[in-house]
């Protein structure tokens, strides 16, 4: 008995010690082999692969750190097909130094780079970032910072469009902290927006860099850098017309009051073939307007409008902002709606007046742009109702059915807002049903209940800038002209943040909607809102 049990415990201690001295002999391997991969990059690092491939030999052929430093050869190489399948497998290596992790991620993060994958590249470089957090402190302040500068160099040179569908794709908070920085440092005002960031992200590894990154960056002014007159031209055949642009020079001026701003404002009205109109014609025109003002506003009255938004400049440094309120940019963000909840097939109420017509035109433009779709798709189900409704008109009676004719995820109501008012008893209830901004020419319309519609965030309460600007608008008595008060308001916004030529992407929180600022176009994203019984609500 006592035998035996001397002979299990022998072993036991026989096994347990044959255990060790394996792990032993492990641990001096992978010792080993780290020496030699560390030799191998330092061969790199000095553009000598002849002398990394010596230290590749010094390597067990079936070690891990052998994968690591082929990966890295072939990266030098510029083999990138090769380097990922080298690399990527290790990625599951548990025996990795903490040190071979951080140079086996940063070689993935370089590579998808160059395949010009920045979501790929992103994610290695986090992995780095976690990586340096367990290294010792003496190594960890500077190559921290030094990766920090590699994700904001990544990050930096994409557009809002790209880092928000990057964004929309990963949810880790690390990763969205780092997209919506980048997103935060397009903002004109970019104090505020990296204030507003680090409420977000307080407890963000970026938090740091965000402080250095106002530092380094240029200061942004938000004034003009000249008080000279701002010259505001626009093409009339009405008062309609006069009165939009009459609302827009206000929100201008209102905009330069708040600045204590000096310049002066000329509004010049041209005919169909670009001649100024008498100053008996209208006593707000100047028809002494500089022409050499180094800010030219060509304000676009017609919402169909062919030119876009956009900024130029001459070679005597005048600033032109060609500028309007255009149906595209309310059809885009419909479609847009419509895409993110899966929407596939619409029916359209429109009737035979032009208005009607025109957004219908914008709406199947957008929609065949997002879908990348000809004009002979099948996903519109269009039924067109005569001007002028009346309630008893017989062409209610079966418009269910019309409706119901074909399948359909969402309704369009294209057409006037008293015609809306008409049809809307007549419609199924439980059908998400959307319209362009005319839909809302009142505060609240519990005969439109359920209707969501595309508007500018200046008149969806509440709204702490529609309080701000209440004293200048009493004199306007619709919300199209509050439109185009809120655009000139945004103009000088405009005019600010494009003083001088740039390659940089500026994004501006503006009352007309979110408005991006880049090289070669500026873009207007409207918002949602809805019809409720208790008002109006932002979506």
């Amino acid at each position: 008995m006592t035998n035996n049990l001397i002979n299990t415990i022998l072993a036991t201690c026989l096994l347990f010690s044959s255990l060790n001295l394996a792990a032993a002999q492990i641990s001096t391997s992978n010792h080993q082999a780290e020496a030699q991969l560390l030799v191998g990059e330092t061969c790199l690092n000095q553009a000598n692969t002849a002398c990394a491939m010596t230290a590749l030999a010094k390597i067990p052929s079936n070690s891990p750190y052998a994968k690591l430093l082929q990966g890295e050869i072939a990266y030098y190489n510029q083999a990138l097909d090769q380097t990922l399948q080298l690399l990527l497998p290790l990625q599951a290596e548990a025996h990795f130094t903490s040190g071979a992790k951080i140079s086996l991620h940063q070689h993935l993060a370089k590579a998808f780079a160059q395949l010009q994958d920045t979501e790929q590249a992103l994610i290695h470089l986090l992995e780095v970032d976690i990586a340096l957090a367990k290294a010792s402190s003496s190594q960890q302040k500077d190559a921290t910072a030094l990766n920090h500068k590699q994700i904001w160099d990544l990050l930096s040179k994409l557009s809002q469009i790209e880092l928000v569908t990057i964004r929309g794709n990963n949810t880790d908070d690390l990763f969205q902290g780092w997209v919506d920085l980048a997103l935060a440092a397009k903002h004109q005002d970019l104090s505020s927006s990296l204030k507003a960031w680090k409420i977000s992200y307080q407890d963000h590894p970026a938090v740091a860099f965000s402080s250095s990154l106002h530092i380094h960056m240029a200061e942004q002014t938000l004034k003009l850098l000249s008080d000279s007159e701002i010259v505001i031209t626009f093409k009339t055949t009405s008062d309609i017309d006069s009165a939009k642009a009459e609302a827009f020079k206000l929100g201008l001026q209102t905009a330069l009051s708040h600045q204590e701003a000096n310049n002066t404002i000329h509004i010049s009205r041209l005919t169909n073939d670009e001649t100024n109109i008498n100053e008996e014609d209208s006593p707000s025109v100047n028809t002494e307007t500089p022409t050499t003002s180094p800010y030219l506003i060509a304000l676009q009255l017609d919402s169909e409008a062919a030119e876009a938004n956009s900024i130029k400049y001459s070679a005597n440094k005048q600033q032109t902002l060609t500028i309007g309120l255009h149906l595209n940019n309310e059809a885009e963000q419909l479609v847009k709606f419509a895409t993110s909840n899966g929407i596939s097939h619409v029916a359209i109420i429109t009737t035979e007046d032009e208005n009607s017509v025109a957004l219908l035109k914008h709406f199947s433009a957008a929609w065949q742009k997002a879908f990348n779709l000809n004009e002979n798709h099948d996903n519109f189900n269009i039924i067109t109702l005569p001007k002028h409704l009346a309630v008893s008109d017989p062409s209610l009676l079966d418009i269910q059915s019309k409706i119901s004719a074909k399948p359909h995820d969402m309704l369009l109501l294209a057409l006037p807002a008293a015609d809306a008012r008409i049809i809307k008893p007549f419609l199924d209830v439980g059908t998400p049903t959307v319209a362009f901004s005319n839909l809302h020419d009142t505060s609240t319309d519990i005969a439109l209940h359920a209707v969501r519609f595309v508007e500018i965030p200046f008149l969806l309460q509440p709204n702490a800038e529609f309080t701000k600007h209440q004293n200048s608008i009493t004199q306007l008595n619709s919300n199209e002209l509050l439109r185009w008060y809120a655009l000139g308001v945004d103009a000088l916004s405009i005019l600010v943040a494009t003083q001088h030529p740039s390659e940089k992407e500026v994004i501006i929180n503006g009352l007309t909607g979110q408005i991006n600022i880049n090289p070669t176009a500026i873009t207007r994203q409207p918002s949602m809102a809805s019809y409720t019984y208790e008002g109006i609500t932002k979506e």
